[in-house]
């Protein structure tokens, strides 16, 4: 019983990594997934909004 407390932390904490890092892993995945065209529409667009913001200041 008296390892109890630290054993928990321990699996909560590999748990947590082992979710984060899944987390990690899925996002880039799913980022290497676009095609060209979402690819180009994002660059596109964003330096719009870069224009815009510049445009404002």
């Amino acid at each position: 019983m008296e390892y109890a407390g630290p054993t928990l932390w321990l699996i909560a904490l590999t748990v947590g990594v082992l979710v984060l890092g899944g987390a990690a892993v899925y996002g880039i995945m799913r980022n290497r997934s676009r095609t060209l065209s979402e690819r180009v529409t994002t660059e596109v667009e964003t330096r719009r909004e870069y224009e815009r913001e510049d445009q404002d200041g």
